[in-house]
């Protein structure tokens, strides 16, 4: 009894060894494949932070060097200003639009004189030397109690152009003048792209004294600077100045 009781037992422990022995063996392969499991998931969290790893099997295309690609805004340079005289550049400000008073009176078509040598700097250009004439040409209703400068803008088909800044500085009467208005603002007497300024309530005699230019949206000169006279007498007392697109 006894010694079948001790086969039994050694039998049990022999089994048990085995058992561990096998356990164990499955331990170490479990751990194994932990130990492996985690290089990967470290392998993998290189390669998403940074694909561009050398020992990426898989790297991303190179994209091509951006030098050539720059986009370089090209800032316009405005060439030296010409004046129809001699006279200071005027500087542009932001427009303040000049209101005038609603007409009427049908448009009287402008006179159109291109002249043969335009100036090719700026896109716009005179038609004409500014032209001295009776406001009640434009104005019927109108008389000697006035003066001012107006005109209008046409593109290279002789089609109005709408919306452009024209800007007048320069001393009227002894007193300084800085104005902004748009072409169209005075479609009611100089056609749809019609402007005009007034500058006082008598004819006053200057001579070189005020500057008109034209001006985009972005108050860039679009033409040279036209120095220009006013005149004392009444059958002058409109300076009329036309701009059309030379480019």
């Amino acid at each position: 009894m006894n010694f079948a009781d001790q086969d039994e037992i050694a039998a049990r422990l022999e089994r048990r060894r085995r058992r561990q022995r096998h356990d164990a063996t499955w331990n170490v392969l479990t751990g194994f494949v932990l130990f492996v499991a985690l290089i990967l998931l470290g392998y993998l969290a290189l390669l998403f932070l940074d694909p561009s790893l050398p020992f990426n099997p898989f790297p991303p295309p190179t994209l091509p060097s951006a030098a050539g690609f720059v986009a370089t805004a090209t800032s316009y340079v405005l060439p030296p200003t010409k004046t129809v005289t001699s006279s200071p550049t005027a500087t542009l400000v932001p427009p303040t639009v000049t209101n005038t008073p609603e007409a009427t009176n049908s448009p009287t078509p402008l006179p159109i004189v291109i002249t043969s040598d335009p100036n090719t700097e700026f896109p716009y250009a005179l038609e004409s030397n500014p032209i001295p004439m009776s406001n009640l040409v434009f104005h019927p209703d109108g008389n000697c109690s006035w003066q001012g400068v107006a005109g209008r803008v046409v593109d290279l088909q002789g089609r109005p152009v709408e919306g452009l800044a024209v800007h007048l500085s320069g001393t009227y009467n002894g007193t300084p003048v800085d104005m902004t208005t748009l072409t169209g603002g005075a479609q009611a007497w100089y056609g749809e792209s019609g402007f005009e300024f007034v500058l006082g309530s008598k004819p006053v005699g200057s001579s070189g004294q005020l500057i008109l230019q034209l001006a985009d949206q972005g108050m860039v000169a679009i033409s040279a600077t036209v120095q220009f006279d006013t005149y004392a007498e009444c059958d002058k007392n409109l300076v009329l100045i036309n701009f059309r697109q030379v480019r």
